[in-house]
């Protein structure tokens, strides 16, 4: 059984939700108004980036059940992952998704692993944050171990 989110970075995992970064950002073609570019561009803000490439990668750490972090092979960048709902079993189960075109995207469901059937979460936004907000993330997450009762523990900001 695999339990390291870390190793299960590129891991292919079958599951009837495939959807593809490629077909996401490939849609929207001539056929499209101004209007939808405004609105996709004003989505991807509020969301954040749309993928991430798995090559950039170099760890990943279940805040919460409902936040991950990635922090990239520079080691000077994070992405905060906000989950859609929460993620029950996220941290102790781990999870693993498929890859398209080598990239985690916004549109990848994150299949829980070691359950006979594993749940699907669904990722809300990746946004990019700086190592400052990743140190918060990660004082939370020891904060919440410990039993400390504090409002940092309420959510990040950007």
């Amino acid at each position: 059984m695999f339990r390291s989110p870390h190793a299960l970075i590129a891991a292919a995992l079958s599951t009837s939700l495939l959807a593809g970064c490629a077909s996401d950002q490939n849609t929207g073609g001539a056929h499209d108004g101004a209007g939808a570019a405004q609105t996709a561009a004003a989505e991807s803000r509020d969301r954040g980036q749309m993928c991430i490439p798995v090559r950039t990668i170099r760890r990943t750490e279940v805040i919460d059940d409902r936040t991950i972090l990635v922090e990239m092979m520079d080691r000077t960048k994070f992405t905060r992952i906000d989950l859609a709902n929460r993620c029950i079993g996220l941290g102790p189960y781990g999870f693993g998704y498929v890859s398209h075109n080598d990239e985690l995207c916004r549109t990848d469901p994150l299949t829980l692993v070691g359950l006979p059937v594993p749940p699907v979460c669904l990722i809300d936004s990746m946004i990019p944050i700086d190592k400052a907000a990743a140190d918060a993330l990660k004082a939370r997450k020891d904060a919440k171990k410990r039993g400390d009762a504090s409002p940092a523990g309420q959510g990040a900001s950007d």
